[in-house]
């Protein structure tokens, strides 16, 4: 009976027009539970387009996770993030070789103290396994660490399962950070020097046909630029034996050109840029992959330069509460009963037909 009396509401709500009014906050938080499971790039779509730049979902669901019919499903716990970088696996499918180790070879004190540090890539942010942000230090560090790297930073342990829905949860936490109205942030511009899926040789190449280019304004110097090679070559610099270890069988192959009491030439500069090019490329041709990784325009931006918040900005939203203050999870709203459902539908009816 109560369906019957739903299906004539609804009948009598297409009769009087209802049916074209603003959808309500179980529909949209339906929705939105769509395409949290379908993952970020649904999330995204589905944030930017009217409805979801909206006070109901912006404000109504993504603000209030306790009316979402559960106690703890919106608190996020934050930790210290820690460990061997190649237990991570990346959630962008896009990595851009000038971005990661433009720092590292610009001069030959960058490239020495990261051979000796280790090294470690700082304030990465991950999620369990998947790196979340700062791929670049993350991919940085395995450039000339390679398994030895490490990162240290924050693990934010986003609801949901795997990748998709971790960097949904991520989506929704800057959508309600930004509030009504406004366009998630993306960056869509692919890199024209992208690393992911290349073999050693090939990053190899990319490196010796970018030398004395600089992309990064943080950088010491362009990248294995003329005088970072003039110091290492140096007969005078004893660094350069950090150098030849940490290149192994390539450092052997130059060792006749290159060391502590050979002189500086266009012969040795070359053949150690060479060496250098593949020892990056052998340890980058070995980043983890991951086949869940969204295209780039799709991952969260926690980048005020892009129009997003800083991380450290929503942590509090995210743990402060028992339930945390943000939604980023679903249930997004409470299921209505039927009864509540069925009033709600009749009274509008009613009210709508006397007008």
């Amino acid at each position: 009976m109560k369906q019957e009396l739903i299906t004539e509401a609804a009948r009598l709500q297409k009769l009087a027009g209802i049916l074209k009014e603003a959808k309500s906050k179980e529909e949209l938080a339906a929705e939105l539970n769509k395409a949290f499971q379908a993952g970020p790039a649904a999330t995204r779509a589905f944030l930017d387009t009217p409805e979801g730049k909206s006070d109901i979902v912006r404000k109504d669901i993504l603000l209030n996770p306790q009316t979402d019919g559960s106690n703890s499903d919106d608190t996020v716990a934050t930790s210290t993030a820690s460990g061997q970088a190649m237990g991570y696996k990346p959630t962008q499918s896009e990595i851009d070789l000038m971005k990661s180790v433009s720092y590292p070879l610009g001069s030959a004190k960058t490239l020495t103290d990261a051979i000796s540090s280790g090294p470690t890539a700082q304030g990465v942010v991950t999620s369990g396994d998947l790196i979340i942000d700062g791929h670049h230090r993350w991919s940085g560090a395995i450039s000339i660490g390679g398994a030895k790297a490490k990162i240290s930073g924050t693990n934010v342990n986003w609801p949901g399962k795997g990748t998709n829905e971790k960097l949904a949860a991520a989506q929704i936490a800057i959508a309600a950070d930004l509030g009504t109205g406004k366009d998630i942030p993306s960056q869509s511009e692919g890199f024209k020097t992208n690393i992911m899926g290349k073999g050693a040789g090939d990053i190899a190449k990319m490196i010796m046909s970018n030398i004395n280019k600089q992309t990064d304004k943080g950088a010491p110097g362009p990248l294995l630029n003329d005088k970072m090679m003039e110091d290492l070559t140096a007969g005078a610099n004893k660094d350069i034996n950090i150098v030849l270890k940490w290149l192994g069988d390539l450092g052997d192959r130059v060792t006749d050109k290159v060391g502590p009491d050979k002189p500086s030439t266009p012969e040795a500069i070359y053949a150690l840029r060479l060496a250098i090019a593949e020892k990056i490329g052998e340890n980058l041709s070995n980043l983890p992959n991951n086949p869940d990784a969204p295209a780039r325009k799709d991952m969260p931006q926690f980048d005020p330069k892009v129009g997003g918040p800083e991380l450290s900005a929503i942590k509090s939203k995210l743990g402060g509460k028992a339930q945390g203050d943000i939604n980023v999870g679903p249930p997004f709203a409470a299921k209505e009963s039927v009864n509540k459902r069925l009033d709600t539908m009749l009274t509008n009816t009613i009210i709508k037909v006397k007008k």
